[in-house]
């Protein structure tokens, strides 16, 4: 199991590493390489937590949403989040094929019906996803619109993918000058293996 994570509200989310929630959302899945894979989202409530661990969504909402993650909308929910991570992580690290760039698309569109503008601080405006407070959708319309803004955005171009094994988290890299989520795990697992697979002298 990945050692990258956070207990919020007793459960077990991965660590924010990558500086953008969307990336995070991806890497709520780890060993994308095959590897020992595993997965945080497992269960709605861990959704729904997760959602508002990576500031998507306030308290207040994951605490409505929290009440009905028994439902079998929300399993539905749960699951069509599963299948829109593993296209999205698709789109960012080799442009997707048909399916997973339609499901992308799909769940994008959904969430841009869903959006409105709403006034932010100092005169601006911002964007912001609404639905009935009890619609267990919400995590998901949130990070799919998230989703859409950061991939039409210019830190599209700064997206990497974390090359330890049993990893493949992605992240952001502007200065060009990271390769790890993370040095302190797999950075370091990395230098460890290089150092025991030399030969003796």
């Amino acid at each position: 199991m990945s050692t990258h994570y956070e207990v919020v509200a007793g459960v077990r989310l991965p660590a924010r590493l990558s500086g953008d929630a969307v990336l995070d959302f991806c890497n709520t899945w780890y060993g994308w390489d095959g590897n020992r894979p595993g997965d945080y989202l497992t269960s709605y409530d861990a959704l729904a937590i997760w959602s508002g661990f990576a500031d998507l969504l306030s308290d207040e909402q994951v605490a409505t949403l929290l009440v009905t993650a028994d439902s079998p909308a929300a399993a539905a929910v749960l699951d069509r989040a599963r299948q829109f991570r593993a296209s999205l992580y698709r789109v960012i690290t080799t442009g997707g094929d048909a399916a997973s760039l339609d499901t992308f698309e799909a769940q994008v569109h959904a969430a841009a019906a869903a959006a409105h503008v709403r006034p932010g601080d100092g005169g601006t405006f911002r964007w912001e996803v609404r639905s009935d407070p009890g619609d267990p959708g919400l995590p998901l319309l949130a990070v799919a619109w998230a989703a859409g803004q950061l991939l039409s955005s210019p830190d599209r171009a700064f997206i990497r993918a974390c090359p330890g094994r049993g990893c493949g988290w992605l992240f952001l890299d502007p200065r060009g000058r990271r390769r790890w989520c993370t040095m302190g795990i797999c950075g370091n697992r990395e230098k460890a293996r290089r150092f025991t697979a030399r030969p003796a002298v």
